[in-house]
């Protein structure tokens, strides 16, 4: 069912695309959403040249060193959440020992009553009604 709704969103938002820019082409000017992207395209170039400038000024010699601090630190990070998460949880994590002496009664109640109706019936007591 979600495929479906899907593939119908899909469907019309392609025909809505299509219309748009058939009407974009009829009357010759931009009315979807080309505006406002031709508007934020300066914003983004600008950004993208502070981007690159910085870049330009990082050192690269001692970006090993940064990187394998940042390696120790996140594993280091790691051990202590997993530490504390053992700790606080550990009886969830723990595998019960289950007594093999202990009496394995029925899950639920229909089948304790399904298994002594079959236990009357093999000690007898139902036979009189089961032969009526």
């Amino acid at each position: 069912m979600a495929a479906f709704v899907t593939f119908v969103v899909s469907l019309v938002l392609i025909i809505s695309l299509f219309i748009m820019k058939g009407l974009e082409i009829y009357y010759g000017r931009k009315i979807f959403l080309e505006n406002i992207f031709l508007r934020s395209d300066a914003g983004l170039f600008t950004a993208g040249l502070k981007i690159k400038y910085w870049w330009s000024h990082i050192n690269f010699k001692n970006i090993r060193l940064i990187f394998f601090w940042i390696i120790v630190n996140i594993r280091k990070l790691v051990i202590i959440t997993k530490r504390r998460f053992d700790h606080q949880q550990s009886h969830f994590f723990v595998k019960r020992d289950i007594s093999p002496s202990k009496n394995k009664e029925s899950v639920s109640f229909f089948l304790k009553n399904v298994s002594d109706y079959k236990k009357s019936l093999r000690e007898g007591k139902g036979s009189d009604e089961t032969r009526s």
